[in-house]
């Protein structure tokens, strides 16, 4: 007697995101004609989606979508441009000259971004090409700053700098950015009219080649994040990447190696439950010359495991949520060739911001300086960008843009810092940390009225709460908060003490509980609050946790207790 077997459920089909990428024929295809094409002031859909690889969005001005379409206007179309600096170092010259273009191109401000980019906003399509081709002059990619590769690898800006240094953070960074860098050479051919300047400053002439070694026709499933973290300073937030390497010292503060941290990722969407924050696991470790082998072994699982039908489902987070640690790791021992040992223990994590002056150990000195919202611009009564423009011409310091959105000026001279100070104070700039903590310490995303994600305002909103906050009294509470327009939650709101997310135009999302050091998540604690009420709100339970909270007890430890018992304290 013949058994008959039901067939298994047929696989989903691509997206149509997986079918414009093996269509752009590595990252060229239509988004060639329609840049070149002088006629048209924006980019198709399927041109934007391969536009992202090229380190670009197309966007619009929100502010009036509205008038443009009672007017029977199209709308008022714009891009959003990133770079790629590897740990968030740059060159006093880079700097200047992304001050430069951004008059010349943009809206005249550079924003610094949590993943140690700098994003130009308000270009018009026909200046993208003038735009990208000169960053490329100074050695400033924007290749890969956005889309579905190897984003920024993000690193402390400083610990290269500072005493006691175990290991070149920022050299592991650039090598593992290089390694992911895509190599079809589309992005040289468009911007840059078939030359590629070397890091020497000679140009070479590229030969045409589609190929792609690591990610092949179709890339990544989705964006793809990697990290190198340093527990006794977590200020990259280090477990909420895809991919990263966690730092292992010895007991006199040497490199051991590193334990592999994979499955991490903060993105989610509203009413929709099989979407989440997670933070990453540890999967094991590895000695110090297997780092970049270990990570595009993880690239590869990730590569050939992600889901690629349903693109809300296709982050790493997911493979490691369903698939577990252990299989994960097997794969990633079966790409190396090699077993990893048991995860390393390391000491409890700690956060700096790198703010106000440290010694280096060369002698010299840093500076970091604290910018609103990562946002560089000349305010009534802060011309910040003007007085950063004067030091740098000045003294031509190293820069380092930090994932608190601030900037450090890195290689002073001692026999520099009052003039330093002097030209600071004239600007009514200081170089001291911010005197309240919850202003230190908030961070948030461009939001309207330009990310197109955003369902909500962030940065410009971000201001006035801290300010309503600040009145009832909460100025010094030490305390991380972060807001973010939509749930994509690029300011990284899902780790902090208070997180909050909008859900609508003036709707918000509150999460609390998360760690200060970013080793646990908030938890949704309300829903649907409205943006006026958020100052009242906030200062309720601020004020419950000075009253409540045990000895030195961080408001995200006693949120957590306090608020959300049944999570275990």
């Amino acid at each position: 007697m013949t058994t008959l077997r039901t067939p298994p459920d047929p696989a989903p089909p691509p997206s149509h995101v997986e079918e414009v990428k093996v269509a752009s024929d590595g990252l060229g295809g239509a988004l060639i004609a329609e840049v070149r094409d002088a006629a048209l002031d924006h980019l198709s859909e399927d041109a934007t989606h391969v536009l992202k690889f090229h380190g670009s969005y197309q966007q619009d001005d929100r502010d009036v979508r509205k008038a443009q379409k009672l007017g029977k206007h199209d709308r008022a179309w714009e891009f959003m441009v990133r770079t790629k600096f590897p740990a968030g170092r740059l060159t006093a010259e880079q700097y200047l000259l992304a001050g430069e273009l951004a008059d010349r191109f943009g809206n005249g401000t550079l924003r610094i971004t949590s993943r140690q980019d700098f994003q130009f906003h308000g270009v018009g399509k026909a200046k993208l090409k003038p735009l990208i081709a000169a960053l490329n002059q100074q050695w400033v990619t924007t290749y890969g700053g956005c889309g579905d590769v190897g984003r920024n690898t993000v690193a402390c800006p400083v610990a290269d700098l500072l005493p006691g240094s175990a290991f070149d953070v920022q050299a592991l960074a650039r090598e593992v950015s290089a390694r992911l860098m895509p190599a079809s050479t589309a992005y040289y051919e468009l911007w840059l009219d078939g030359e590629r300047v070397r890091d020497d400053g000679t140009r070479e002439q590229v030969t045409p080649s589609r190929t792609e070694p690591l990610y092949g026709p179709t890339y990544m499933p989705r964006k793809h994040k990697t990290a190198i973290g340093l527990p006794h300073d977590n200020c990259v937030d280090v477990f909420t990447h895809d991919l990263a390497l966690e730092a292992v010292l010895d007991d006199r503060g040497r490199l051991r190696g590193f334990n592999l941290l994979a499955g991490g990722g903060l993105g989610s969407t509203h009413g929709n439950a099989a979407t989440f924050p997670r933070l990453a696991d540890r999967i094991g470790f590895l000695a110090p010359d297997l780092a970049l082998a270990a990570l595009e072994a993880g690239t590869r699982v990730y590569r050939d495991s992600g889901d690629r039908s349903n693109r809300k489902h296709a982050r790493l987070k997911y493979v490691l949520a369903e698939r577990g640690v252990a299989w994960f790791r097997g794969r990633v021992e079966a790409e190396l060739g090699r077993r990893l040992g048991p995860a390393a223990p390391v000491p409890s994590y700690r956060v700096e911001d790198h703010l106000g002056w440290h010694p280096q150990a060369d002698g010299r000195w840093l500076l970091g300086l604290h910018v609103d919202s990562g946002r560089i611009r000349d305010e009534d009564g802060r011309p910040l960008r003007k007085a950063l423009r004067t030091l740098v011409e000045r003294f031509r310091p190293e820069l380092r843009l930090t994932p608190q959105q601030n900037v450090v000026l890195a290689n002073l001279e001692q026999r520099d810092r009052d003039e330093i100070e002097r030209i600071l104070a004239s600007h009514e700039v200081s170089p001291e940390p911010p005197r309240m903590p919850l202003r230190r310490f908030a961070l948030a995303c461009p939001a309207l009225p330009t990310c197109g994600q955003a369902v909500a305002e962030a940065e410009r909103v971000l201001p006035q709460l801290l300010r309503e906050l600040e009145r009832l009294g909460h100025g010094n509470d030490h305390v991380s908060l972060r807001i973010s327009g939509c749930p994509n939650a690029c300011s990284r709101p899902p780790t902090a003490e208070v997180g909050i997310v909008g859900r609508s135009l003036v709707l918000y999302s509150v999460y609390l509980g998360g760690s200060f050091e970013g080793t646990r998540l908030a938890r949704l604690w309300r829903d649907d609050v409205p943006l006026a009420a958020l100052p009242a709100l906030l200062s309720e339970v601020l004020t419950r946790w000075r009253h409540q909270r045990g000895e030195a007890e961080p408001f995200g430890d006693w949120a957590n207790r306090t608020l959300f018992p049944a999570a275990g304290g």
